[in-house]
């Protein structure tokens, strides 16, 4: 006669198999923190060069000021950017008036934590497209989280350029608040 068979696994099997899965999630973890922490500065580099372009263009079209600040003026650049329209509106022989048009707002996400830095309390465009900055030599904001970092250097014109210090090994690309 032929013994019959039971399907299925033992408990032994079972308790190998989910020590294996346990131990490759495990050895998952940093790496995926580490690419999470990448992407997100990358993302944030890109997204502020966007809303830094688009405050000039705007400011060129529009014959508007534009102006990036800090969403929260209380907690800084750390709650994240927003972008405004500051359309100044008069009529003859009344006071002029100035409104603010929020266009884009981005916040800051919590996790990953993130660091912004920002030598400048705004950055301002006037109603032509040129920068407002002082600075003769333009400005730069880094951006990092964990052991990444992107640099936005903005030159003289008002023109964003993302820029990574562990490639990029250029003296146009060093972690400093103002350009060589």
């Amino acid at each position: 006669m032929l013994a019959t068979r039971n399907a299925g696994v033992t408990l032994l099997e079972l308790v190998i198999v989910l020590a294996i899965l346990t131990l490759l999630a495990v050895m998952a973890v940093p790496s995926t923190i580490d690419r999470w922490q990448r992407e997100t500065v990358t993302l944030l580099a890109e997204r502020l060069a966007s809303t830094i372009s688009l405050a000039q263009r705007t400011a060129q079209h529009r014959h508007l000021q534009t102006e990036i600040a800090p969403r929260n003026a209380s907690t800084g650049w750390s709650s994240g950017w927003e972008l405004t329209v500051l359309e100044t509106t008069s009529t003859p022989g009344a006071a002029t008036a100035s409104e603010r048009e929020i266009m884009v707002s981005v916040p800051l996400p919590t996790v990953p934590a993130v660091r912004l830095s920002v030598p400048r309390g705004t950055l301002s465009y006037e109603a032509v497209g040129y920068s407002r900055m002082t600075e003769v030599t333009g400005t730069t904001v880094t951006i990092s989280s964990g052991r990444h970092t992107r640099l936005v250097r903005i030159n003289t014109v008002g023109r964003p350029r993302i820029c990574d210090p562990d490639t990029d090994r250029s003296s146009s690309c060093r972690a400093s608040n103002t350009d060589p």
